[in-house]
């Protein structure tokens, strides 16, 4: 799992005994495109690694998917609210793209994390950078208006028009379908 080791160099510098002990927690999984990696209702007690693939993360209510998130490998994703509350989780996850996918027990991570100060540091800015997407978000769905919040997705993830379908990334942008078609049109007329 090369990846692994240049994802977690992002955030934290492993000895090559901390990134052996990490990296013999994951566990491979058999997820195929647009399956769901996790699904809403079910108990969370992994965390995910995605080595390959594009993900969202999306709730359904009333029969309507908000999407929430959109994953690109490679990265770590936790459920932290469905693990530390040990409630069910409100939000699926979906492989979007061919992926391969591995899953670490979230308890053998905090292990590793007591016993490696370094490994705790890589969690700490790994949560950390989630956190600042979060809300980066979260102000954009104040103070943007939705053609700003689809033009920042797309000068961020240039790929996505090519991964995604066009109705998950109005979910995630919060508008329907035929206001991203009017979004997308008047971009190309400038």
């Amino acid at each position: 799992m090369e990846n692994l080791k240049l994802f977690t160099s992002n955030f934290a510098d492993l000895t090559e005994k901390e990134f052996t002990d990490l990296e013999a927690l994951f566990q491979p999984m058999n997820i195929k495109k647009m399956d769901h990696v996790l699904a809403m209702g079910t108990y969370v007690k992994d965390l995910y690694f995605f080595d390959r693939g594009t993900f969202r993360v999306y709730h359904l209510k009333d029969g309507e998917e908000f999407t929430t998130k959109f994953l690109f490998s490679p990265c770590i994703y936790a459920e932290l609210f469905s693990i530390r509350n040990l409630t069910p989780t409100f939000f699926n996850i979906q492989a979007l793209t061919p992926c391969d996918c591995y899953k670490a027990n979230f308890r053998e991570i905090e292990k590793l994390v007591e016993k490696s100060p370094n490994v705790g540091r890589l969690f700490l800015k790994l949560y950390e950078h989630i956190y600042m997407k979060g809300k980066k978000r979260e102000i954009s769905f104040i103070l943007d208006s939705q053609t700003k919040r689809y033009n920042n997705l797309i000068a961020e993830n240039p790929q996505i028009l090519e991964e995604i379908p066009l109705q998950y990334i109005a979910s995630y942008i919060g508008v329907k379908p035929e206001t991203l078609s009017r979004i997308r049109k008047k971009n190309t007329q400038i």
